[in-house]
């Protein structure tokens, strides 16, 4: 993954656009910073707990069963993870569509995995949030939005809004 896409993932997740389970959360946010310190991106804000908890989420990533980060070579890992058809982690997005000047919210399935792909399934996640077919920077607010949300010429609706004296 590149600066860039880590870059824009991470800003996705500070605008509370994605929401991780309790049994992800914590794990996912370490992962993150880890490779944010790795790269040596600098930022003015690190991740909270809060910032991927969103009560209005574009992007959804749990698991059924508890993710054990730091153990994951444990012998409870291993049983938990013998049948290779359980994969107890999901991922959803949620896309938007503008029909007629309203949203059509569609949420689909970007992938699921097994509790011993739990790095896969954090990259499936940046992956999602770094894609500017799924997210995109307004040119007039610079804020990430989900990218049904922008016009041809790249401004959010809340912009598009403003400038037209509709808001």
């Amino acid at each position: 993954m590149t600066t860039k896409q880590l870059t824009q993932a991470y800003g996705v997740m500070l605008q509370g656009l994605v929401s991780l389970d309790d049994n992800l959360r914590q794990g996912v946010l370490v992962y993150i910073e880890s490779l944010m310190l790795e790269q040596g991106i600098k930022r003015e804000k690190y991740l909270s707990l809060d910032d991927l908890n969103s009560h209005y989420p574009y992007v959804c990533m749990g698991s059924y069963m508890p993710i054990d980060f730091f153990n994951v070579d444990s012998s409870y890992s291993r049983a938990a993870c013998n049948d290779q058809n359980f994969k107890p982690i999901s991922l959803k997005l949620c896309t938007v569509i503008l029909d007629n000047h309203k949203p059509v919210h569609r949420w689909q399935t970007v992938g699921t995995f097994r509790c011993d792909d739990i790095v896969g399934a954090i990259d499936a996640l940046l992956e999602t949030l770094s894609n500017d077919d799924f997210f995109r920077v307004c040119i007039s607010c610079n804020k990430i939005r989900p990218a049904g949300y922008l016009n041809h010429d790249q401004v959010c609706n809340c912009c598009s809004d403003e400038l037209l004296g509709v808001a």
